[in-house]
């Protein structure tokens, strides 16, 4: 299977985020381009400006070929759909994915999909990763550990000005859903975005962090894998608010 990811592009794109958001990363040390790996993180609204900047950094920084899963969304509209690949994303289908991962690629995974990118008011930050557990048994049968990693700065450079909400819970949105076709199309009202009350992002410095890698080889059951994505999770959000504290207490020196 063949990855269009083009390092030189990714590189000139993620340099115009770099220059607006003054993007911060931290945890090198648990990055090893020897030694594939399934990255596993929390995407920001919109999903389209701490991906590259992750892909940039991995790859130009630290020689870590990674292929992004991207949702199945991303390439039904043509132009569009070259764009992503540029950026070294594959349309995430497990299939596609082992075909990657016996290739020996690092994988890029963001396990709230869609629903994550396309966040309602009060979600900030929030992983809604609901019953996927299929990453992490994509993960053991290959022997990939998981690099866990927070992103800070994305869930903020927007306000919603309208929030999804309004239309996901109006009752006869909600007759609408119980229709099976067309529920399946809007994934039970999932694919709705939220509209932001201004289209530039705010300046806001991003922030990343690497945690240590974590081995799923002594996961025996299914018990065991749930505490594991539950830990996962955790190490998320915790590194959440290190970063946090991290960004108040630089704002506090200027």
């Amino acid at each position: 299977m063949q990855v269009e990811h083009d390092a030189k592009w990714i590189k000139r794109v993620s340099a115009l985020s770099k220059l607006y958001f003054r993007p911060t990363f931290l945890g090198a040390e648990h990055l090893d381009a020897s030694k594939p790996a399934m990255y596993v993180g929390n995407h920001t609204i919109y999903g389209v400006l701490d991906a590259p900047m992750i892909i940039d950094y991995l790859f130009n920084e630290h020689k870590v070929a990674v292929v992004s899963l991207a949702d199945h969304s991303h390439f039904y509209l043509p132009v569009w759909r070259s764009i992503v690949k540029k950026f070294g994303a594959v349309d995430g289908v497990r299939e596609y994915a082992r075909t990657l991962m016996a290739q020996g690629y690092s994988i890029l995974v963001f396990p709230g999909g869609g629903r994550e990118v396309l966040k309602r008011k009060g979600e900030a930050y929030q992983l809604i990763w609901k019953e996927r557990y299929g990453f992490l048994k994509l993960a053991q049968e290959f022997g990939y550990d998981i690099v866990p990693f927070a992103a800070l700065g994305g869930d903020e450079v927007f306000d919603l000005g309208f929030d999804a909400n309004h239309i996901v819970q109006n009752k006869y949105f909600q007759k609408l859903l119980k229709i099976p076709k067309l529920g399946k199309l809007l994934r039970h009202g999932d694919v709705i975005p939220s509209l932001p009350s201004h289209l530039i992002p705010k300046r806001i410095p991003f922030y990343f962090q690497f945690m240590p890698r974590q081995s799923l080889k002594q996961i025996e059951n299914m018990e065991q894998l749930s505490a594991f994505r539950l830990q996962i999770q955790q190490a998320i959000y915790y590194s959440l608010d290190d970063l946090k504290e991290l960004r108040n207490g630089r704002a506090d020196k200027l």
